[in-house]
């Protein structure tokens, strides 16, 4: 406690003060220095700055509530002690009435001495003998720390983790456990073992078996030493600092972007299965998923990029949705995706949320040219997450966890988080294709997530109730409002990867691929005029999954002219930079050009029935990715797969009982066939 006298001298606010007046709640200090006064309440006192010239004659109150930790013996044994003590600091019990007088012998005239001899005296005659030494010792801690100091230290005292270990032997039990962080999980024996081995070659004193495991025991903490290494490893990565909480107060403040396997074996085009990557940009205040992207192979660096578009867009004016989804609906069990009215009402309440800053780990898809280049046209802040910190962006590690629990489990080919819950063969389960999954995900999003509450969002005036992201949205666009933007046709195009390019009279040559236009003509070996880095060339922008066409800037007329590759009308279907490099390896013609024939057959080849595994991931790649820019054209009808079984041959063997009763396999889905192609 601290307290100020008249004429005291004291330290405050980084001055030598004399306290010269006292005036009710007012104090008048003289600074020592420049003799200058300042009148302030003795409130202001409390700062840490104010130190007194003397420490204050009053008990400390640290332990004044130490009585409420003890035991009831303990408590009662304390009690009782004050008692005594009590009656020799002030001549009567704690209980007496005012006005009593006190013993003869406890008489504060007497010496202290004196008194502590007949208390002494007094409790021996009735059986609890306390020496005169320790009442002594009593009475200086009872002045010191009130009834506090009389409770038996035995109870009070705190012990250490080790207790009496050598603190060499508790600094090698905690290398030892701080070494399992990357390693396979071991027993507490083998750690035991390990530091036993070293505390002998070191010439330590070490302690019985059961002591070093009662050390370990303490020493684990909740670091997971011998439990999962997904769990060890990931509360290793926890950062060493107290966890923050994000609050943005708008919708599109904040977002996070991160990129994870789905737990679900898909049907690949060339009929294997295997896992999608999903990609994802949550809303933080409204934990809005602005837009998933599913890819069957790691996602790149423009796939993220499109992410952006696709986010700022609604799905109806996606390019290529509506028919992907009808496409879909056709194929999947009836029900799984509803009619077109209630798939337009689930869609219509989902907002559209303009980013304006994005948090991304340090992954090379994030940190690359295409996706820093797309935010800064966008005008989109970049935050980088610190290196192997989840818990900078949780948000969407918790958001992935919400749909393999609320999703993924219910369909077949469920493969579990991890092996341990893995059945016995997903990939035999596998019935649906990636465009199957991802048309399934987004209707997943719009009207089950979107319209399931959330523990995280909250409202001030009804802090009790859960909100769901659409009533989120609703709420903080009363307070936020945000102007609707939506991405067109020449947005998209500018969001694709750009390259410089000449226009020569037969069109443009494009990984030696000649692309043209009847727009491009009055443009064919004239100089754009363009500055570095475009010395001349004219800029185009491509889709690295969809060659069969790019976009050249006309800067001139503002518009965006598309050159279709030549051979593009006897393609079996879009394809990627992947497959044409796939393609070309094949041809194994390093030296010279290729003709465009055989380059053309060996693109189908590889779309059709890619031979090795390379070109069946290029495949993959190229039949899984939508076109990310409008087509002017009118969409091209799809002819639909056969469902039905085909007929055996006349003389055929009848199929055996066993082979009629075997549950159906995956079976591989066929190429659609385009109507452009078919003869008449």
């Amino acid at each position: 406690m601290k307290s100020v006298r008249l004429f005291d001298f004291i330290q405050f606010d980084g001055a030598s003060w004399q306290v010269a007046a006292h005036d009710g709640a007012e104090l008048a200090l003289k600074n020592l220095s420049t003799g200058r006064i300042r009148r302030l309440p003795v409130a202001e006192l409390a700062d840490d700055s104010y130190l007194p010239d003397a420490p204050a004659p009053l008990p400390s109150l640290a332990g004044v509530a130490l009585l409420e930790t003890l035991e009831p013996g303990a408590r009662a044994q304390a009690e009782l002690l004050h008692r005594h003590v009590y009656e020799l600091v002030n001549g009567t019990p704690p209980d007496a009435a005012p006005g009593t007088a006190p013993k003869p012998e406890y008489d504060l005239a007497n010496p202290l001495l004196r008194r502590i001899e007949a208390k002494a005296a007094e409790l021996a005659a009735a059986g609890t003998p306390i020496a005169a030494r320790t009442l002594r010792r009593h009475v200086a801690a009872y002045r010191k720390q009130g009834i506090a100091g009389l409770a038996d230290g035995r109870n009070t005292r705190q012990s250490t983790l080790a207790g009496w270990a050598d603190p060499e032997l508790v600094a090698l039990l905690e290398a030892e456990i701080s070494g399992q962080t990357n390693t396979s999980t071991g027993t507490r024996s083998r750690a035991v073992t390990r530091v036993r081995a070293l505390a002998e070659r070191q010439g330590l004193t070490v302690p019985s078996p059961a002591t070093l495991y009662r050390i370990l025991a303490k020493l684990e903490k909740s670091r997971h030493p011998f439990g999962n290494a997904t769990t060890r490893r990931t509360q290793a990565s926890r950062p060493d600092r107290t966890w923050g909480r994000q609050a943005p107060a708008r919708p599109g403040e904040l977002v996070e972007i991160d990129s994870s396997p789905l737990d679900l074996m898909l049907i690949y085009p060339d009929g294997s299965t295997g896992k999608a990557d999903l990609t994802v940009a949550l809303d933080i205040a409204t934990r809005t998923p602005l837009a998933a992207v599913l890819r069957p192979e790691a996602t790149k660096a423009v796939d993220a990029a499109v992410l952006l578009a696709r986010a700022m867009t609604p799905l109806p004016l996606q390019p290529g949705w509506d028919a992907a989804l009808g496409y879909s609906r056709s194929v999947l069990p009836q029900g799984m995706i509803p009619g077109g009215a209630d798939v337009r009402s689930a869609i219509a309440a989902k907002p559209v949320i303009v980013p304006e800053s994005i948090t991304v780990d340090r992954g090379k898809v994030y940190i690359g040219a295409t996706f820093t280049s797309a935010c800064e046209r966008l005008q989109i802040s970049l935050t980088k997450a610190a290196p192997r910190t989840g818990t900078d962006k949780p948000h969407i590690e918790r958001f992935f966890a919400g749909v393999n629990s609320g999703f993924t489990q219910y369909l077949a080919g469920y493969t579990g988080p991890n092996v341990v819950r893995r059945g016995k063969d997903p990939a035999a389960e596998a019935r649906f294709s990636l465009a199957d999954i991802q048309n399934l995900l987004d209707w997943w999003l719009v009207a089950v997530w979107q319209n399931r509450p959330h523990p995280g969002l909250r409202h001030p005036a009804m802090p009790k109730k859960d909100l769901t992201p659409n009533e989120a949205f609703a709420a903080l666009s009363g307070v936020a409002p945000q102007i609707p933007v939506t991405l067109t046709r020449e947005d998209y195009i500018a969001l694709l990867p750009l390259d410089w390019r000449t226009i020569q009279p037969y069109g443009i040559n494009f990984h030696n691929l000649h692309y043209d236009n009847p727009a491009l003509h009055e443009y064919r070996g004239v100089h754009s005029g363009l500055p570095a880095p475009a010395n001349g060339r004219w800029e185009i922008r491509y889709d690295p999954y969809r060659l069969q066409s790019i976009h050249v800037r006309d800067h001139r007329g503002g518009v965006w002219i598309e050159a279709e590759w030549t051979m593009a009308r006897q393609l079996a279907g879009p394809f990627s930079l992947d497959v044409l490099a796939a393609a070309k390896k094949a041809l194994d013609r390093r030296s010279g050009s290729i003709p465009g024939a055989d380059l053309l057959a060996e693109v189908n080849r590889i779309m059709t029935a890619p031979a090795g595994r390379a070109e069946a991931r290029a495949a993959r790649r190229a039949s899984a990715s939508p076109s990310s820019v409008p087509d002017p054209a009118p969409l091209r009808l799809l002819t639909p797969v056969s469902e039905e079984e085909p007929k055996p041959e006349p003389g055929a063997a009848a199929p055996s009982a066993a082979a009629a009763t075997a549950p159906a396999g995956p079976r591989p889905r066929r190429h659609a066939r385009r109507i452009d192609l078919l003869e008449d």
